[in-house]
Parts: C-alpha cells; structure tokens; sequence
C-alpha cells in the first residue's frame, strides 16, 4: 500500500557553549509516497535470451512501465542489482543491452529492476532472467483454462495456445495428452480445435492437455497444461415420463387441493437447465412444484364424456427456457361399496443387488368387483425410496435417479390397491398384498486382510524346526455373500521357485514347507492371497515378513585354525602379546562368546574371557615352548578350540620387524581375480635379509575361510602382494581380517605377525526380482478413476541406491498401458479410466522394477538392473445392460376361436452381459416364455383364455417385458393387455 503525503513538526535545541539560551525552530518534512508505476511487460516470468558471443550494447530486453489506471507513464528504469556488469539498462528507453563483458555459456543472469515516475517516486522490483545461450520457448501462460460450450462447432478454434521463441525461430505445435484424439492444434498458430461433437450430458466435463511447443531448427520446445471445460447449453427439452396422465373415476365430492396424480418431467440437462417448474392450463385444477396436480374448484360428473382434460406444461429455467407438455385426463365416477380384489395376496421376484436404474421388478394387478378403476401406491416397505410404481398399471421399477442401492436380504413391499368409488358410496376402498423383492449378491467386494499391518509385527518361525509347522492364520474378509463372500488362500510365488512355506487354502493357516537355516536367510517376505469364488473372482493381496528365529546351533569358530607367537623369554609378567577372536553365527545370547585357556601348571598364561586377550601370567625364562589350547564357549554351553603355541626365544634374537602394524584396504565386491589389493613388507634384523610370507589358514569367511585371497612374494625387493583368488559377494561378506606371518631363515627361525583388514564396497549387481512373473487381478466394470487394482512387489540384494526399487508400467503397442498407473515407491496399480466390460474385458501390462544406480553387471551399459512382470487385469461384469427385444413391434392375427394353448408368436431377447446376469428367460407369469436349446434364446406366447373381438374390430396392445430374475439366471417376462403401448425401454409391443 502506498505510503500517503504527511507533514512532521519537529523540534530540537540549540544550546550555546556558554549560557542557558535555547531556541525552538519549527521544520515540516514531507515524504513522497511509492509510484504506482506497474510492470507491463508480457509474458510472466520476465524471460531473455542472449548469445554468449553477443557484441557489447546488443538489445536483449525491452522494460516498459504504466500506471495503474493503464495511461503511459514516463519513467526511468534503474538497475538495481543482479547482471554482473555484464548488462545495463537505459534509464529512458528501458532498453536492456549487454555491455561487452564476456558472457559464460549456458549461464543466467538475474537482474533486478525498478522504474522511477518524473517525481521521483520509486515502483516495484521486477527480475528478469537472461540465459546466455539457446533458451526454450516460452508460454504466453504458465498453464490454460478454456471454457467450451457443448454446441461448439467442429473445427471451430476454441482457444489459442502460444509461446515466443527467444531464438526467433518458427515454433512448432504439438499435443502431447490428448485423451480421445478429442482434440485438434494447429502446428503453426498454436489454435485448438474439435475433432468431433461434445455432448455435455454423455460425456466428460473436464479434459486435461498437454501441448508442446518446439523449435524444430534447435530441438528446444516447452510443455503447457491446457484444461478444457465442456459448458453445458440449454439443449434438452423437458419429457415428461408419460404423453397422458389419466385419472379414472375420480368422485365429484372430491374436495379442493385432494392429491390427483403426479405427473413428472425430465431434463437431460444439468444446473439452472435442468430445474423444472410446472404449469396447467385449465382453471379448475393446479399444478404443485412436485408435478401433484389437484382440484383447484369443485368438480362436477355432469361434463361432456364425464371427463376433464387439460394440458400440463413443464418449462426449465435456462435461457432461452424450454417446454414440453402433456395431456392429464380426469374422469369422474360417483359412488363405491367394494374393495379391489389382487390377484396374488403375495408376489414374489429376485433382483440382483447391482440392478441398474428404471429394472422392472413386477407387475401387480388388481380387480374391482364393482366394475370401478384402481390406483396403485406403495405404502410401505420402501423407507429407501428404491421402488417407484406406476399407479395406474401396476408396474414397479427401480427409481431412475439417483440410482438405485439396494441391500440384501430382501424387501418386502406393501402395495395398496385403491378403487376411484365410481359406483358410489362414502368412501373410496382399498385393499393390499405384499411384494417380496430377494436381493441376489453380486461379487463387487475384494477380500481384505483387515490384521494385514500387523502379521509382520510378532510373525516368526524358529529354525531347524520340522516342515508342517505352524507359522501364523491369516484372515480376510469378503462383505459379499454366498460364493462371492467364500474366500480361498493362497500364496503368491515366482515360476521355478519355491517361497518355503504352504498355506491351507480353507483356513488361512501358514505352514513352514521346509526346515529353515536363520544363518541363511534370517527372514522371508510372503505374498499371500485371498480370493473369492465367484466365476470372475476378486483377489485381495497381503505382503507379510516372517523372521526366522536363532537356534544355538553353531559352535563358536576361531579366526585362525591355530595361534603360534615367539616371546622373549625376558618378557614381563601382565603383557600381553595376542588377541584370540571367535565368531558364532547364532544371535542373542548364543551368540555371547568366553574365552578361557586349558589347564596347565605352572599357568604361564592367562586370557580375558571377555576380550580373549592373552597375558603373561607367569615367568618362561625357564622354558622354550609353551602349549596349550584356547577355548571359546557361547552362551549356550557349545565350545570349540584351537592350539596356541608359544616359543620363547634368547634376549638376544629378533623376529622380522613389519614396516606397519596393520593394513587397511578398501576395494568393490566387482574387483577381478588376480588383481593385486596391497602390498606388505617385514625386514629381517640378522644377517640373512631373507624372510617368507604365509597367509594364515582360517576357520570363518571373514578370516579367508573358504579362501578368498593368496599371498604372491616379490622377490626383487622382499615384499609380498595379496591378491584376489575367487569373486567376492558383498552380501554374503562385508570384511575380511587377515592375518599374515613372516618368518627369517636364520638357523633358530622367529616369526611375527601383521593384520590386513579388507573392507568390501557393495556395486549394483543384483537384479531387483519381482515376487512373480505373473500377476492376475480383477476390477469391476464401472469402477471410479483411482480404484486400486492390485500391489506388485520386487525385492533387491543390493543395499543403499543400489537396492532402492522404482516402479514403471511399459508402453505397449496394443494401448493397454495408457489406462493404467503406478506408484513408483510402493508398486499400487491404479485405475486411470472407467472399464466397460461389454467393450473390452481384460487387459494386459508390462511393469518394470529397476534399481537405483547404474548396474555392475555386464553388457548393461551405464544403466540400471530391471525386472519385468505382467499383470493381466479382468473386468468383473456388471448387470448394466437391459434386456432387448430383436424387434420393438411384433404384429400378428389370431382367430378368435382359437383353442387355449395355443402358440400365438414366439419373441427373443438378448443381454449384452455375461454369465448370471444374462441367462435366457424362464417361464414365468401368465403368458409362458419357453427356454429353448439353441441360441438365441426365445419366449413363447401361448393363449390360456378365450378372446372376445371387441365391438370396434380394433386391434389390441400387449405390452411384453423380460428380465433377469435370480442368480440362476432365470428371466420372468410378463405380458399385459392394455389400450396403449408401454414407453418403457424395458418393454416391447405385440399388435394383436
């Protein structure tokens, strides 16, 4: 916010040297405030470009500044910071320009810049970044946001996406994300445009592009993210479920604002578009916001035809607004005394619990014994609002929005069946029957391990124990029923190999499949599964670490097969001159190592039991050799043990002296064979300078037991090299402790020993191996973008960078792989599109595991070690396909004489779904539908009463419907007479 213009008062004293004289003087000061000087320039960031060889005063950017209220302002630009000399700006002009100073390629300059008003107040800062070299294009916007009316014509441009070239160069356009081709850019103006129609109601509001702007003549381009808005127009006219809404005998006693009949209009549009207000063209009904029309006056039987007939308007709230109508039909009865009579007191059917908007559910039919009309109305049993019935025919379906979500077992509806009283009487009569509506499980439920985070806390299994024992019961959970709710275990393996352990598929119970060795492998990661036994099954997968728990059964090892050292036989008591190291391969306390010594009298030595350093103990001038044995015992009582012999040697004698105490040397698990790693020296203090070298023998893979290095003399000047004798695994051993004897040749020999530590670096050369070639899942049709589909895991040997693992699904020729996402860390399938089964019902992808750091292993070539896994993924179907007739009109004759039985016309359906949703029908109902052998399947109309020709000789309507009934597969296809088709998709028409 600028600073506003204000006058300070202030005051101060001037004091003389000599005297208490003041005077007070008045001083006003008033500040400029900040200019509203605004930055101009186009596009953001403020971008340059500039040729590292560029001459001195070469223009590379352009300031320009004006007031907020958008007039020219003059100003002056300032260079505040930034530049390094080698730039500068032009006060008047804004011109920035290079200065002549050398430029470093591929180098950028950030400059600070402020512009100043004629008044000297001063503006915001601005950066503007210049790269010394070839810079990419640039966006005019960092990212795009296009709103498209769905009437938009093809070709018609929407939008124009441009970027600048700091070369000067022609760009080139490109999409790079273009889901279904939808979408159109012209290569050299950047304009976007249809390839075809867009429909807001059928299809995808929001689409997400990439476009790439590139500089064909230097290969630089830059991406920008378009986000396209399909705007939905008022295009849909408001149709009402039925053309005619009748009301049949209807008492002239029926009081105002009485609830008639509900009429009822869809819009196919969204927002304002689609809300629906209603109208009526007459004055003695109204029209409620809900579609209830009701009597406005009193009614009067004593009309033309004994009928009302006036029209209903629907009109929806866009602009302009659209209107559709339809007739409602009132006719008038007078008096009742009997109550309809069902024609079952009970109706039973099936539905499946995935049964899609508008399913036919069953067809009630009741008489009046009084000749009067009848209404339907549920009156209970649909608290969910799921079922809605037509009241004048009879017919339940599945409400159409929002869609249905039925629940098992059952429903149980109560329908009440209401005469119009049109033979008089006081009050209209009712009576009721009972719809039972049986809920058939579908499998659209994964199994899941709801304990799956914590099996691998407290999982484990000792070592050395018999095959079949008892590890760890898994439990998983399927919220279907039936078939689809049994699950079945299983564990997840790759081709060839063995995970060690078994699991009873009906119980969940894991067993070990082989004795295990903790000091080979000190833990096992499991996949195991659970799947149900639905015909397409669902898979749900639980990944569990066991640990194999320490048995005592290793003996403690010593480095060195055997100790032998030389003492001078002056040597003082409490030295100590040498260091017993054992290893035990057990963990915990059995792995817990004492040393102790043997017995011997005089004890000329005593050992650390914790340190396993030995000491003098005693004097040994009295002696020339010293026997005894080290031993080590772990904390479960096993002991081994070794010789050590000392010798004492004259005061006078000397042992070759090392040039170092210790060696230390550091090489990659890769080194080769017979490469030399370090090269050790011992000198001899007699007169013979000749010694030799010997490695000593040890007992453990760290002290060169299997052998893993060789000592080589080098006679030319005394020394000895270590070299490499076999490959060596940094996963198997880490270090190496060597220990070294020289010994001179002198006529009593004397030896000393040195240690060469070998520390092994860890290289990339293990591959990072998939727990199985193969992975199946499945994934039900219809399923939200985002639905985890299934977790693929690989595991890696190499430790650090070399064993982290990264995901990726391969690109493939046939496209499956564009539908599909994957975590990079933890290896989760996602779901990127919604699948129809009836389209595609399965898919095949390729994942790739690769490590994290260029392979050591031949032939790779700088790049990382990869894996690679398919996961064959299936659409579950889903019952999201009405049957449909072959034909929408059947028309036929038929003799009115004809004998009950008789075979009046035979019809066919089909269901695009599979398996249980799309069985062929069975008969069921007063008409029969026959299942036949062959395909397609067809239902066969057969007369079962007399027919009478109606006096007009006018042909009848009977309208047909088919529909899955039950798990079985059974359909039920009903028939009824009436005097005007059905509208029903579900429905087809027989001319009679």
């Amino acid at each position: 916010m600028p600073c506003l213009e204000m006058d300070f008062l202030l005051f101060w004293e001037i004091t003389e040297i000599v005297g208490d004289d003041w005077y007070l003087c008045r001083l006003t000061l008033t500040l400029p405030s900040l200019s509203d000087l605004q930055w101009v320039m186009f596009p953001q960031p403020y971008l340059a470009a500039v040729g590292p060889d560029a001459a001195s005063c070469s223009v590379v950017y352009k300031l320009v500044a004006r007031h907020r209220d958008g007039s020219p302002g003059a100003a002056q630009f300032l260079l505040v910071d930034g530049g390094e000399d080698c730039f500068e700006v032009d006060r008047s002009s804004g011109e920035v320009r290079t200065t002549g100073r050398p430029l470093t390629p591929s180098r950028e300059y950030i400059l600070t810049v402020q512009a100043v008003d004629t008044q000297g107040r001063k503006g915001s800062h601005a950066s503007v970044a210049i790269f010394a070299g070839f810079r990419p294009p640039q966006f005019t916007n960092t990212s795009y946001s296009i709103y498209v009316p769905e009437s938009t014509a093809v070709g018609q441009a929407v939008a124009v996406v441009q970027a600048i070239s700091f070369q000067r160069k022609t760009l080139s356009y490109m999409l790079l994300v273009n889901p279904g081709n939808l979408f159109s850019i012209n290569q050299e103006s950047g304009a976007l445009s249809l390839t075809r129609a867009v429909d807001y109601e059928s299809g995808p509001h929001l689409h997400h592009l990439q476009v790439r702007a590139s500089e064909p003549d230097t290969g630089l381009n830059n991406i920008a993210e378009v986000a396209v808005h399909i705007t939905d127009e008022n295009d849909c006219t408001p149709e009402f479920m039925h053309s005619i809404y009748s009301r049949d005998n209807i008492p002239e006693t029926t009081p105002p604002g009485t609830s008639l009949l509900q009429v009822l209009a869809r819009d196919c549009d969204t927002g304002l578009n689609a809300e629906i207000s209603y109208f009526i063209q007459s004055l003695d009904f109204s029209v409620s916001a809900q579609g209830v029309v009701s009597p406005s006056r009193k009614l009067d039987y004593e009309r033309p035809n004994h009928m009302y007939e006036c029209v209903v308007v629907a009109v929806d709230k866009g602009t302009p607004a659209r209107t559709g109508t339809a007739s409602i039909r009132i006719r008038m009865a007078n008096v009742n005394d009997e109550a309809p009579v069902f024609s079952q007191t009970v109706y039973k059917t099936f539905l499946s619990e995935d049964a899609g908007p508008e399913t036919l559910v069953a067809i009630v039919h009741a008489k009046d014994p009084d000749g009067d009309g009848v209404t339907y109305a549920i009156t209970g049993g649909n608290e969910d609002s799921n079922f809605e019935l037509d009241n004048q025919k009879g017919i339940i379906k599945l409400r159409r929005s929002p869609p249905p979500r039925l629940r098992g077992p059952q429903y149980v509806l109560n329908v009440t069946a209401t005469d119009d009283n049109l033979a008089g009487g006081p009050l209209p009569l009712s009576s009721s029957a009972q719809v039972i509506v049986g809920i058939n499980d579908i499998n659209n439920n994964k199994p899941v391990f709801e304990e799956c985070h914590n099996y691998s806390l407290n999982t484990l299994v000792l070592e050395n124990q018999p095959p079949g024992t008892v590890v760890l019961r898994v439990q998983a959970h399927d919220a279907d029923t039936g078939v689809n709710g049994e699950v079945k275990y299983g564990i997840m393996q790759r081709d060839g190999a063995s995970p060690g352990f078994t699991i009873d598929p009906d119980t969940g119970v894991i067993s070990t499949a082989v004795s295990f060795d903790r000091e080979r492998q000190r833990e096992y990661t499991l996949s195991v599964t659970a799947t149900d036994q639905a015909e397409e099954p669902l898979i749900g997968i639980c990944q569990i670490t066991v640990l194999i728990a320490d048995q005592n059964d290793n003996d403690p090892k010593f480095e060195n097969s055997r100790y032998q050292y030389f003492l001078r036989e002056d040597t003082p008591v409490g030295t100590s001159f040498l260091r017993a190291a054992a290893h035990d391969d057990d963990q915990g306390t059995n792995a817990a190592i004492t040393y102790s010594l043997s017995h011997q009298n005089p004890a000329y030595f005593h050992i650390n039991p914790s340190t396993g350093w030995v000491y003098v103990n005693h004097p040994i001038s009295q002696t020339s050799r010293i026997s005894q044995q080290i031993i080590a015992t772990d904390g479960g009582n096993r002991s081994s043990s070794v010789d050590l012999t000392v010798i004492i040697t004259n005061v006078h004698n000397q042992p070759p002296q090392w040039e170092q105490a210790e060696y230390w040397v550091t090489i990659p698990e890769n080194t080769v064979r017979d490469s030399k790693i370090v090269t050790i020296k011992a000198t001899s203090p007699l007169g013979d300078p000749r010694v030799t070298y010997n490695l000593e023998e040890g007992q453990v893979p760290e002290t060169n037991m299997p052998v893993r290095f060789y000592i080589k003399p080098n006679r030319r000047d005394g020394s000895a090299s270590i070299l490499v004798a076999e490959p060596l695994d940094y996963e198997n051993t880490r270090f190496f402790t060597l220990r070294v004897r020289v010994q001179n040749v002198a006529a009593v020999p004397l030896a000393s020993f040195t240690t060469v530590y070998v520390n092994i670096t860890d290289v990339n050369d293990n591959v990072p191996f998939f727990m199985s070639s193969t992975y199946e899942a499945t994934v039900p049709e219809g399923a939200e973008i985002g639905t985890s589909v299934i977790q693929v895991s690989a595991s890696d040997l190499d430790s650090g960078p070399h064993g982290k693992i990264n995901y990726i699904i391969l690109k493939d020729q046939s496209g499956d792989s564009q539908f599909f996402s994957i975590n990079s860390y933890t290896g989760v399938i996602h779901t990127r599109a919604t699948f129809d089964r009836e389209q595609k019902s399965s898919y095949l992808i390729e994942v790739q595991s690769q490590d994290g750091s260029e392979s050591a292993r031949p032939g790779q070539q700088g790049q990382p070690n990869t894996d690679t896994a398919y996961v064959r993924i299936f659409v579950t179907d889903v019952n999201d396909n009405a049957p449909a007739f072959s034909q929408p009109v059947y028309e036929i004759s038929v003799e009115e004489d004809k004998e009950v039985g008789y075979i009046v016309i035979t019809v066919t359906a089909n269901d695009e779904d599979e398996a249980i949703t799309s069985e062929p029908a069975r008969a069921r109902g007063q008409r029969k539908c026959q299942r036949p052998a062959q395909v397609p399947e067809s239902s066969t109309m057969t007369k079962q009463q007399p027919w009478q020709r109606n006096k007009a000789g006018t042909p009848g309507w009977i309208v047909l419907g088919c529909r899955t009934a039950n798990i079985s597969g059974e359909q039920e296809c009903k028939s009824e007479l009436n005097g005007a088709p059905s509208t029903s998709s579900l429905w087809n028409e027989l001319l009679i």
